[in-house]
């Protein structure tokens, strides 16, 4: 006979030795380990990274993570591969606490997850309070942008650009694959 345990909440998540919670999101209360990053994925972590933080960083909008948890519900956290939070949200009231909500902007570089978790974690961050979620598909090299008005396919030789959320940024798609 198996036990049968409850759903943890993030508290009891966050609690839990380091060793069994990591690299992995907490989902629905339950623990759900995340896959290996492969160099193919961090390389595109890499220059979403760099591109968002070159055109933040000056103007002083916000500022970019890279696989931050985000509390999205009482037994929910998540980690985006990348993340931008607006000026206004990057100081937590506590700052021994996960950030309260989704990112204003989700980024996930696809690699071991299947479709279904991938819409279940683009409909939770869009839920909770992303404007935005990007979705990067490295080996064909496009992205789909999601918000809650809809989604979008972007291909390689089109422009990418968030003009709500971060006025004035704008991208070729291409050179999110760069050095690819």
């Amino acid at each position: 006979m198996s036990a049968i345990t409850a759903p943890l909440t993030v508290e009891q998540f966050l609690k839990l030795p380091e060793k069994e919670t990591f690299r992995c999101e907490l989902v629905n209360g339950e623990i759900v380990a995340m896959g290996n990053a492969w160099s193919l994925h961090e390389l595109v972590k890499s220059n979403i990274n760099q591109l968002l933080v070159l055109f933040a960083a000056p103007i002083g909008i916000g500022r970019v993570f890279s696989e931050t948890m985000y509390q999205l519900r009482p037994s929910e956290a998540r980690i985006p591969d990348v993340s931008f939070l607006l000026a206004h949200r990057v100081k937590p009231e506590d700052p021994h606490q996960l950030y309260q909500g989704a990112p204003d902007l989700a980024i996930e570089v696809v690699s071991s997850e299947t479709a279904s978790e991938l819409e279940q974690k683009v409909n939770r961050y869009l839920e909770t309070g992303s404007r935005t979620v990007w979705v990067v598909y490295p080996e064909s090299r496009t992205v789909w942008i999601h918000r809650a008005t809809g989604s979008q396919h972007l291909k390689e030789d089109q422009g990418l650009e968030e003009p709500d959320l971060l006025p004035g940024f704008r991208v070729a798609v291409s050179q999110i694959f760069e050095g690819i």
